[in-house]
């Protein structure tokens, strides 16, 4: 194996926590990309290897399959049976974990650092060599049928199934990561198999190590563990455009709960777009609490109409999209709700920002970014979904581009985004209980 994938180390930062800490990426010859972050607060070592697969690239045939495939990728390899895979972590004082999204699956460890090579040579073993058992198949059919049904009766699952299916509908990502019962109860191994040996190749692949270890011999064990793997034949990428249905109106659902959901959705720029870091800046300072002009508008002291609610820029690898969502007691209050939302966020583009606000939200988020670090693999989960989709660079900069938004930015930003009034407007309200 050829030594060339270390000249393609790109050095991206210093780490505020560790002056002598470094943080590189990597691209192994097989194309799988490595971030590689040093932190030597305490002696141990995080993983997270990112798969491209999620209910995103996922058809009506086989919705639910990449969730099966996590759950069945702890049930041993060609070399590790079920229990030792497992019990291997525990006894070498180890953890593992995994999630699954729409856009992507993520396998991940923390382990002590004098037992690093074990948990790199485990991980490439579970991604790469997993068998798949067939004799597993009716237990995680269970596990998983059970969690379906536990959400089906979860009001906040059902809100945001309704949501979803008209935000992206037409679309995969109105699609739910676990999948209907259907599809589950009667998967056959030969086609989640097929998927697997699609998906689960290193160019379609992104890792995040970060803990004690030094960048120079780590990532030779990298290379050794996850480099001799040989790159895959990828699926042709997807082609959807997401274009929510911006009529606004208010659609609604009745759903046995005790309390209304409202959602209300807004174009936003795409994450290379100028205009981007603007629209995220106006997002954070809308979600900053009692301080935010938005929650001062929906909670007067002698008219509170929301009991929670929070601003958000959805951050895609192809679009982007401003989401505001809350409930509240009484589903009376849903018109007002909406008809204040579209007038805070319509009205943006006049409002009189503080450069010292500004500044806040960044200081706030390099600080989380700090603490998040310490804390090794949370800072895998924090970071996900924009490192698929985006990729480090982007991750990397976020703070300082941002730090560079002021005020005029998102005085023109929120004038070309909100001043035609475009949104699309969804609530969840009671209704009767199932069967009456």
């Amino acid at each position: 194996m050829t030594q060339k994938y270390l000249l393609m180390i790109v050095i991206f930062a210093i780490a505020a926590s560790n002056l002598t800490a470094r943080t590189v990426q990597i691209t192994l010859d097989n194309g799988l990309v490595v971030v590689l972050k040093e932190n030597r607060a305490t002696p141990l070592v995080s993983g997270m290897i990112c798969v491209r697969a999620g209910s995103k690239f996922e058809d009506e045939s086989n919705n639910g399959f990449t969730h099966f495939l996590e759950h069945l990728l702890f049930n041993g390899t060609k070399t590790k049976s079920r229990l030792e895979f497992n019990e291997g972590f525990k006894n070498h004082g180890g953890y593992i974990n995994a999630f699954t999204q729409k856009d992507l699956t993520a396998y991940l460890f923390v382990i002590p650092t004098e037992f690093t090579e074990y948990a790199l040579e485990a991980q490439a073993d579970q991604l790469f060599n997993s068998i798949l058992p067939e004799n597993e198949f009716p237990k995680e059919r269970k596990i998983v049928i059970e969690e379906i049904r536990k959400d089906y009766d979860n009001p906040d699952y059902q809100a945001e199934m309704f949501f979803d299916s008209l935000i992206y509908q037409g679309t995969p990502y109105a699609r739910p990561v676990l999948g209907p019962i259907d599809v589950i109860a009667s998967i056959p191994r030969e086609q989640v198999l097929a998927y697997y040996q699609e998906h689960y190749v290193p160019n379609n692949m992104i890792g995040l190590f970060i803990g004690d270890f030094e960048i120079e011999s780590f990532a030779k064990l990298v290379n050794k563990y996850y480099g001799q793997i040989p790159a895959g034949q990828l699926p042709p990428p997807q082609k959807f455009t997401v274009n929510p249905p911006y009529d606004n109106k208010i659609h609604i659902k009745e759903y046995p709960a005790k309390i209304s959901y409202v959602h209300i959705t807004f174009p936003a720029p795409h994450y290379k777009d100028p205009d981007y870091y603007a629209i995220d800046m106006l997002a954070q300072l809308l979600d900053a609490g009692e301080s935010s002009p938005l929650y001062k508008a929906l909670n007067s002291p002698s008219n509170p109409l929301v009991n929670e609610m929070s601003v958000y820029l959805e951050t895609q690898s192809d679009f982007s999209l401003l989401h505001f969502r809350a409930t509240t007691e009484n589903p009376k209050n849903i018109e007002r709700i909406v008809t204040l939302v579209k007038r805070v966020i319509g009205e943006a583009a006049n409002f009189d920002y503080n450069p010292k606000q500004l500044k806040r939200v960044v200081t706030r988020i390099k600080t989380d970014d700090i603490y998040m670090e310490e804390k090794l693999h949370y800072y895998g989960f924090q970071v996900a979904s924009k490192l698929v989709d985006c990729g480090y660079a982007f991750v990397q900069g976020y703070a300082d581009h941002l730090s560079q938004v002021k005020p005029i930015h998102i005085k023109t930003a929120a004038a070309k985004y909100y001043s035609d009034g475009k949104y699309l407007a969804m609530a969840m309200v009671p209704g009767p209980e199932k069967g009456k």
